[in-house]
């Protein structure tokens, strides 16, 4: 077994742990196995005695064998270094002072043997990305308290860093014998309330996750309901009932599964701060994930308000920041979640912890004008008056029910609902540290963004914009989305703010 990182001398080359060779060659297995049940079965018909593809199974085994036996990595010189392959070995290195995020991920067959990929994220491009897997949990987890105590030491941007302020509770995830730097104590910011789960059905991302499910299913039961007379006569009588008992049971149904979704991704969510400043994350039912996110690196928040929670008094919290391997293409999707969807009295001060500016977190913003008013009422009648105009027309030329008629005022209705609460949200903000900006109504978004992290600005007009004497002002930062918008803004005031936040910029151009 591999021993815990912190006893390793410095410097010293260090191996994955041993555990991996139970999984690494059955992974290759399962991998290879469509193409070795190819070979079986073009083999059956074979006269031959020789089955020589028989040697495949030993020789995939013995590639994941190899895998560990040629992987090895070390810290040292203020830098980790990587080195893995045989024949074609490869090397990658990162400086200490780059890394941003380290992300520990745990399956299921990794949690049963005590393992982990741990991935660190660096300053560079999505190749470099370090992977290690897999190592022991216990050696993951003080790999990733070494190299946070390490980016202190290198970094100075976090090296006078205050400690944290809130109810310390101790590391559960460094070992008690480890040898290496001590944690100190964390902060704990948030822990997930069973409670929240109720907030699963109201986002959209929930819903449209339950709807796939929904419809796999929904096309499986259909091809055996031509066999299977139980599942015919149930699709029968479920057609059989009123439609709004249909209705009710794709709400249920989709509620269901919509709340079994949430509770495998924010299972045991905590979120804790150490004294650096770091954020580090924890979640999941089956897949564990453990995110580390360098202080240094972090560049605002993001607080969500899809209409259905913001209906229910709820939000959701993410960290603009760079570095997670989500935004390098790696299926990291989540590791940017401060908060799942939670009661706003719970969210709103959690931001402020993490951002203490109120006036940019929770306090108003300056709305944009008649112009981009009359834009958000515009661009929402314009297609509610489309379709009802085609309802109209279908029910004249093609008989259709009078019935059909009802919904041209509730569609124009709703229309000018949705406008009006558009621009209602539209706005911005500018704090002595924050450039705030908030838009949308069915997903309204309010980001905070931290002034120094803003690199670069962009004027954007199309030609309804520049005859209603509005523009699209774009600030360009490294992290995140990497370009947050202030939308339908005034000219001269695009302009204004583009002087208050970023003045050395605008006066290279001037």
């Amino acid at each position: 077994m591999t021993e815990p990182t912190g006893s390793q001398p410095d410097g010293s080359w260090r191996r994955l742990d041993a555990r991996m060779l139970l999984i690494h060659p059955l992974e290759t297995l399962v991998r290879f196995l469509p193409a070795l049940l190819a070979i079986f079965v073009a083999r059956l018909g074979s006269q031959g005695d020789d089955r020589w593809e028989l040697v495949a199974l030993p020789a995939i085994l013995a590639f994941g064998v190899l895998r560990w036996a040629t992987t090895r990595y070390r810290i040292g010189d203020g830098q980790i270094e990587l080195r893995r392959g045989l024949l074609n070995k490869q090397t990658t290195t990162a400086r200490l002072d780059k890394v941003r995020a380290v992300d520990l991920t745990a399956k299921v067959h990794h949690r049963v043997l005590f393992l982990a990929k741990v991935e660190i994220s660096t300053a560079g491009s999505g190749h470099d990305h370090l992977v290690l897997d897999s190592l022991g949990i216990d050696a993951a987890r003080a790999l990733r308290a070494e190299l946070l105590h390490r980016v202190e030491a290198v970094d100075s941007a976090v090296s006078d860093l205050p400690a944290p302020t809130g109810a310390p509770v101790l590391p559960a995830e460094a070992p008690a014998d480890a040898a290496g730097p001590p944690e100190a104590l964390d902060e704990l910011l948030v822990r997930l309330d069973p409670s929240w789960v109720r907030y699963a059905p109201l986002t959209v991302t929930g819903l449209a996750g339950a709807a796939a499910v929904v419809a796999f299913v929904s096309q499986v039961l259909s091809r055996y309901s031509q066999e299977r007379t139980v599942l015919r006569d149930g699709a029968r009588w479920v057609a059989g009932l009123t439609w709004w008992v249909d209705v009710l049971i794709v709400l249920v149904i989709v509620s269901f599964l919509a709340v079994a979704g949430y509770l495998l991704t924010f299972w045991g969510f905590r979120l804790t701060r150490n004294r650096l400043g770091t954020l580090h994350t924890r979640r999941g039912l089956l897949t564990n994930r453990e995110t580390s996110i360098d202080a240094s690196r972090i560049r605002g928040i993001r607080l969500d308000e899809p209409l259905g929670l913001r209906l229910a008094g709820a939000r959701r919290l993410k960290v603009v920041t760079t570095g997670l391997a989500h935004e390098q293409g790696r299926g990291g999707g989540g590791a940017d979640w401060l908060c799942p969807p939670a009661p706003a009295s719970v969210v709103t001060p959690l931001a402020a912890l993490i951002r203490p500016d109120e006036a940019a977190v929770s306090g108003p913003v300056v709305g944009h004008g008649p112009a981009a008013h009359r834009r958000r009422l515009t661009r929402a009648l314009v297609p509610a008056a489309a379709v009802a105009v085609a309802l109209v027309l279908a029910s004249r030329l093609w008989d259709w029910s009078p019935a059909v008629l009802v919904l041209v005022p509730l569609l124009l209705l709703a229309a000018t609902a949705l406008g009006l609460d558009r621009s209602r949200a539209l706005g911005h903000a500018v704090t002595p540290a924050h450039l705030v900006t908030r838009h949308g109504s069915l997903d309204r978004q309010r980001v905070v963004l931290d002034r120094p992290g803003i690199i670069g600005w962009t004027v954007q007009q199309s030609p309804f914009q520049r005859r209603a004497g509005v523009a699209t002002l774009v600030a360009t930062t490294a992290a995140g989305a990497q370009h947050y918008d202030i939308v339908d803004v005034p000219v001269d005031r695009a302009y204004a703010v583009m002087a208050e936040v970023s003045p050395e910029l605008v006066r290279e151009f001037t």
